[in-house]
């Protein structure tokens, strides 16, 4: 199972987020699949379509770096970096055209080959700095 999970997570990573194809969702995620603390309601396949739609209407040339991916039993913990360049509206703050680097831990809990929970942990702090530091201009 742990390889399998791997496999999954890393399809989130690499078609869904960095080959820009969302309908990869429909494949990964379960129907009541939920990101823990997420900024919208949204459930299901759903949830990672509108979380790519956001991050890519923020940053339109996004990618994700699996750094190190640990599976045990039905869940796998993920610390990645994500590259890309602030092109678009992000939260509302407006666009800078500043190159960003972002890090993070994200667990998810996995159902069968699905995935069916996320939990992240987003150095957000670190990107609003680099978005709104007059020195990294």
């Amino acid at each position: 199972m742990s390889e399998q999970a791997k496999d999954v997570v890393r399809r989130l990573y690499d078609e869904v987020l960095n080959a820009h194809r969302p309908d990869v969702a429909d494949e990964i995620a379960t129907p009541d699949f939920v990101i823990r603390g997420a900024p919208n309601d949204a459930i299901g396949p759903e949830a990672l379509k509108a979380t790519e739609r956001m991050l890519r209407g923020g940053f339109a040339d996004l990618h994700f770096t699996i750094d190190d991916m640990v599976a045990e039993a039905d869940r796998v913990a993920v610390r990645w970096t994500m590259r890309g360049t602030n092109t678009g509206d992000y939260f509302g703050m407006p666009a800078t055209g500043r190159s960003t680097e972002i890090r993070a831990i994200v667990i998810f809990r996995l159902v069968g080959d699905r995935l069916a929970e996320l939990w992240p942990l987003i150095d957000i702090y670190g990107l609003r700095q680099q978005l709104t530091d007059s020195a990294a201009a």
